[in-house]
């Protein structure tokens, strides 16, 4: 009796073990299918608002004028997007995603975009 109770001890510390381990994977797999558009939405928000900023600034490099300057102020207003974006993160890595997660999500996003491959690089390249 005492060598069944101990294997049946034994074996459910096993399960317990085994349960314990991979309990977040349901979870985080049902986090990142519900928030995965919502996430999409944030990144290539915050990418346009930065590419933007990065033009307006070039722009008014080259040519400083009043028109430039307005376009400048517009871009940086718009950078309030990025802000959005990185309490979003916060919120699903406060959630339990972890980096590799966001960036899973990251991907899928850009992957239901169906954009061009050549479109999507010249809209992640920076130009100098």
């Amino acid at each position: 009796m005492f060598r069944q109770n101990k294997l049946t001890i034994i074996a459910a510390i096993c399960v317990g073990f085994f349960l314990g381990n991979i309990w977040d994977l349901p979870y985080k797999y049902s986090l990142k299918k519900y928030f995965v558009s919502e996430y999409g939405k944030h990144v290539f928000s915050c990418d346009n608002a930065m590419r933007q900023h990065l033009i307006s600034k070039s722009l008014i490099v080259e040519s400083p004028n009043d028109q430039t300057l307005t376009s400048l102020q517009s871009a940086e207003l718009g950078l309030i997007e990025c802000h959005y974006y990185d309490k979003f993160r916060k919120k699903l890595i406060s959630l339990g995603l972890d980096d590799n997660d966001l960036a899973e999500m990251g991907l899928k996003a850009i992957e239901s975009s169906k954009t061009d491959l050549n479109i999507l690089v010249r809209q992640h390249e920076i130009i100098y």
